[in-house]
């Protein structure tokens, strides 16, 4: 008669949990992805912005816009 045995398997708690040894942090590879992308959107939108910036900061300084309060002339 021939014995089966069975093979001891981990319970399901423990799979979903358990980090792959192969791929190591990857939730963190993934994050930086994202942060990496988001910061380059964003200098992409301030390069392109920013000669408009620079225009409206001389109509500004033109008209006597300055920071702070001032008495009216």
């Amino acid at each position: 008669m021939r014995t089966t045995q069975r093979r001891r398997m981990r319970p399901t708690d423990t799979v979903a949990t358990a980090a792959a040894p192969h791929r190591p942090c990857w939730a963190r590879r993934v994050l930086f992805a994202q942060v990496a992308v988001v910061a380059t959107l964003v200098a992409g939108i301030l390069v392109r912005e920013l000669p408009g910036a620079v225009r409206e900061v001389r109509i500004w300084r033109m008209i006597g816009f300055g920071a702070g309060s001032r008495h009216p002339r």
